[in-house]
């Protein structure tokens, strides 16, 4: 059996990266065949409360990393930088039995284990403006290192995949696609009309769970109620999630400027972060999904359309074509009134609830398939 491990810092307030972790070390603790036994390193003190429910199949290990500036502390990051290893790392990994480094960090290798990386998207190549100079070159540099030194790397579609060939082709054999399917809480719906009347929403809404960053594009929803209000016609959009963009600081007050000066208050609800169980209830209230992204690696709103039957407006991007939602809508991003129409056509559509236990069943079938898919790429790095 081999061991794999994870090292996972959880204080960088990436919820996309928090996400796929836990659907990914839920579906192995789930579903995990005996050929894989996996250990979490966290730094010690870590916040674990996205993770705290799994244990079946999955030991956590708390790690006393070097306390910052520090003799200890310099020298391994002179290592990580000069050579590209993490030689503290390592030594705990070995000590530990491990075999594979899943998803390593920072990009760098650990000697006398297989190294697989994660590469989510290539988003910086194609939304440059979105990036400072650094940051476009910190990425490069990154990613160029991780497909030279790494045994394999995932990426989460086939369109990432064709990315890293197109820019890494000497490096082709080591691409594998794992494409990601979500952990829904069936049993939300119990929950429904508590949890709407807990943040005072009635009638019907569409549902967008996208952290404000500027390429998530929230302001095509905000133009398009813009125009349906022009016009007469009241929709409802509930938005949810982490409202701070370190690239665009003041991207999030600028929202908030554009609904207050268009009234939009009663049509567009920012609920910010709420718990988890919340966002799955809101969810499943829906009449569907709205996801308005410029660029997606792997989306888990439209997955999340796919397994609860959903409808979804979603932009017109080729990563979204190959997701292939069923009750999936698409509308090109940079027209509000393209998205206008299709929410008011979608909100005149009458809604065909699907059978939960059906629903159930696809979605335990796609975390089994996502289990066997990483099982593959474990066995053969």
């Amino acid at each position: 059996m081999v061991t794999v491990a994870f090292v996972l810092d959880l204080s960088n307030n990436w919820l996309g990266g928090v996400n796929y972790y836990r659907n990914l070390l839920t579906a192995i603790s789930r579903y995990a065949s005996d050929s894989i036994r996996v250990k979490v390193f966290l730094p010690e003190g870590q916040d674990m409360d996205a993770f705290r429910d799994l244990s079946k199949n999955i030991e956590f290990v708390s790690v006393s990393f070097p306390a910052r500036w520090t003799l200890p502390w310099f020298v391994r990051k002179l290592g990580m930088k000069f050579f590209h290893e993490d030689r503290f790392l390592a030594r705990h990994l070995r000590c530990h039995g491990v075999g594979v480094l899943s998803h390593a960090p920072d990009s760098v290798r650990c000697s006398g284990v297989k190294n697989i990386a994660w590469i989510p998207d290539f988003q910086h190549k194609y939304l440059p403006e979105f990036f400072s100079k650094e940051e476009l070159s910190g990425r490069d540099a990154e990613f160029e290192h991780i497909a030279e030194c790494m045994d394999k790397v995932i990426l989460s579609s086939e369109t990432a995949k064709a990315d890293f060939i197109k820019y890494y082709p000497q490096y082709k054999e080591k691409a594998c696609v794992l494409r990601f399917a979500p952990v829904l809480d069936f049993d939300s719906p119990k929950q429904v009309n508590l949890v709407e009347e807990k943040y005072g929403i009635t009638g019907k809404y569409f549902f967008l769970p996208n952290q404000y960053w500027k390429h998530k594009n929230h302001k095509v929803v905000l133009e398009a109620l813009r125009i349906l209000k022009e016009e007469g016609k009241f929709v409802r959009v509930v938005s949810t999630g982490n409202t701070h963009d370190y690239r665009a600081p003041g991207h999030f007050a600028a929202i908030e400027a554009f609904v207050k000066e268009h009234e939009l208050s009663d049509r567009y609800l920012i609920l910010g972060m709420i718990p988890y169980a919340d966002v799955q209830a809101l969810a499943e209230g829906s009449l569907g999904y709205i996801n308005p992204s410029f660029f997606e690696g792997w989306s888990t709103t439209v997955e999340e359309a796919k397994y609860r039957g959903k409808p979804i407006l979603l932009s017109d991007l080729k990563v979204h074509r190959e997701q292939a939602p069923s009750k999936g809508v698409f509308f090109n991003p940079k027209d509000p009134e393209d998205l206008a129409k299709k929410m008011w056509d979608m909100l005149q559509q009458p809604a065909l609830d699907e059978d939960v236990e059906v629903l159930k069943r696809r979605n335990e079938t796609a975390l089994q398939k996502f289990v066997q898919d990483y099982v593959e790429i474990v066995l053969s790095s």
